[in-house]
């Protein structure tokens, strides 16, 4: 592919000064010294994540040409490993209905649970900046039609999502506050070849069979290494590594990075995060390349502290950081969380974001991180009517990083002896010596709120989250002898009086970090001084999270990555400067 006038620029020491990490100007690019772009396109997409492949889809509905770069050896990224469930608010299966999710109502809710420090209901843009306002209805508008747009022109097979083929819809995260007009339907989920719930696995594999349909190219062992800028500032395509081959790629109109956060690059994670991500779900490719790279060409960075969080089991973390999934819903009703003082610290079944974050509490006066490791405690009933149910084994015998006791006392030093073996990897987190009393103490408590049915400690039980989550991700074993909850709340059940008693060592882990370069509505990477870098866009766990930490629903992270992913294939589609 030769060069036209207007991308030869006026000679070898034109432009910016090539960049030691990140940026390449183009006159110093492999593109500019073999006098050819080795692909070209309008758009070239990064990663094939949903964020990248509603991107390519949609630059490809537009009429652009689009090619995907892949990093890993495969396509679909951390999105396949998801229940490939979407949050869309006003979608099609709530507006079929006849439910009114109106934009006012549903962006007081964003507003309240993204920014609930800046929150107002009565100020302006809700107390929110006007650039944080016009995020969110950017969320808003564009969510719902990019969805309708993926289903109705050969994208995705989506529907209502039912909890996993159950006749329960599905309630949002933040149910229970007065601004959640519509708590429930907002979320939609792929269907398999047989018409029913399916998953991650589903939602990539059809994503890749549209973009195959419409003769996209897909450049699978391609890692984005560097941005290629002209001498305006302006970026006209990327530079790649593919089996230690340096590749050029042209885009025309834009790059659209949807590559992964940096759940996996333990330099990053000491260096941005309050509290250690001890393992992630994610796909071993997330190391947060588009930080650096965006952070040479000048981008604003924001939110690198946050994460997609999930609690994960600690032995299992310390094994292999790339974890197959994390403690999304903990199992059991005679089951609570204590910390190494013995006492709860927060509602045990609260959703797996805002549960987790409690590992990041600091106490200022004794400087710990109190929560750091919390310990899962249930006896014999929870051990045995809800086996199997992750991270319960089926044998309680059978999984290694189960402890056991015959009574409370037992439990207790059999936990510290086992943090001690594990002292090395943990900051030397020990029990304190006032560990087996509170224990006893707090499950004496619980066992109170069980029976009235009311949580005076946490409020468990209370939300419809609560109910309504837990007989689809705490089912009891048919084959148990024990009998159904009977109690007034069917999350919490009276711990047995006699052991066996068992815990499991539970950390903070992350299904990815969302935290990176700025983006406006419009998807446009951001600069220092908040101006668009001409020809950059992101979504995804790359850049910083529109919605900060607010984990809105089930599905929240796809919609967002795949919404602005849609947005920015829009925007680049109106970018006639780069023609």
């Amino acid at each position: 592919m030769k060069f036209t006038r207007r991308q030869i620029l006026s000679g070898p020491g034109a432009g910016l000064a090539t960049a030691a990490l990140g940026i390449i100007s183009f006159s110093s690019s492999k593109a500019y010294s073999s006098g050819t772009w080795d692909y070209e396109s309008d758009v070239v997409v990064v990663g094939s994540g949903i964020g990248g492949a509603t991107a390519a889809f949609k630059a490809n509905q537009n009429k652009d040409s689009v090619i995907v770069v892949e990093k890993a050896a495969f396509f679909g990224g951390t999105s396949m490993k998801t229940a490939g469930v979407i949050w869309v608010p006003n979608n099609f299966s709530l507006r079929d209905k006849g439910i009114r999710d109106s934009k006012e109502e549903c962006i007081q809710l964003l507003a309240r649970h993204s920014y609930p420090e800046q929150y107002n209901a009565e100020s302006e843009n809700l107390g929110l900046t006007n650039a944080a306002y016009a995020m969110l209805e950017a969320f808003y508008d564009n969510a719902y039609q990019a969805a309708d747009e993926l289903k109705d022109q050969g994208g995705l097979k989506l529907a209502e999502w039912r909890m996993f083929g159950t006749d329960r819809d599905t309630t949002d995260y933040l149910d229970h506050v007065s601004e959640n007009k519509t708590p429930h339907g907002r979320a939609l989920g792929v269907l398999n070849e047989s018409g029913k719930s399916g998953t991650g696995g589903d939602l990539m594999a059809q994503m890749e069979s549209a973009l195959i349909k419409q003769r996209v190219p897909i450049l699978l062992e391609h890692a984005a290494e560097k941005l290629v800028l002209d001498n305006s500032g302006r970026v006209i395509g990327i530079e790649a590594l593919s089996k230690g081959k340096t590749v050029s790629v042209r885009a025309i109109k834009g790059v659209i990075f949807a590559s992964g956060g940096y759940a996996h690059n333990t330099k990053s994670i000491a260096a941005y995060q309050r509290n250690n991500i001890y393992g992630s779900c994610s796909m071993p490719s997330a190391t947060g390349d588009f930080i650096d790279i965006a952070s040479a060409a000048g981008a604003r960075l924001g939110n690198l502290s946050g994460a997609w969080r999930s609690q994960v089991v600690l032995e299992e973390s310390l094994d292999s950081r790339v974890l197959g999934g994390g403690v999304f819903y903990p199992p059991g009703d005679s089951m609570i969380q204590v910390n190494k003082y013995g006492v709860r610290a927060v509602n045990e079944h609260r959703n797996y974001n805002d549960r987790t974050e409690v590992h990041g509490v600091f106490d200022s006066t004794n400087a710990e991180y109190t929560n750091q490791l919390m310990f899962m405690v249930y006896d014999r009933r929870t051990a045995e009517a809800f086996s199997s149910v992750y991270p319960m084994p089926a044998d309680s015998n059978d999984a290694p990083y189960v402890i056991k006791g015959d009574s409370l006392a037992d439990l207790s030093k059999n936990i510290d002896e086992k943090l001690a073996s594990l002292a090395d990897k943990t900051g030397n987190v020990r029990l304190n010596s006032a560990f087996s009393k509170n224990l006893k103490s707090t499950i004496t408590s619980f066992n109170k709120f069980a029976r009235a049915g009311i949580d005076k400690d946490f409020s468990r039980g209370k939300a419809k989250y609560d109910t309504e989550w837990h007989p689809t991700f705490s089912p009891m074993n048919p084959g148990s002898p024990w009998p159904i909850n009977n109690k007034p709340s069917i999350t919490m059940h009276p711990f047995k009086g006699q052991g066996p008693y068992y815990a499991i060592i539970l950390a903070a882990g992350a299904l990815d970090t969302n935290g990176g370069p700025v983006i406006d509505h419009q998807a446009r990477v951001m600069s220092r001084d908040d101006k668009p870098i001409p020809g950059l866009y992101g979504t995804g766990n790359c850049i910083a999270s529109p919605s900060k930490e607010a984990y809105w629903g089930a599905g929240c992270p796809l919609a967002l990555s795949m919404t602005f992913g849609y947005i920015a294939a829009n925007a680049a589609n109106k970018d006639v400067s780069g023609a």
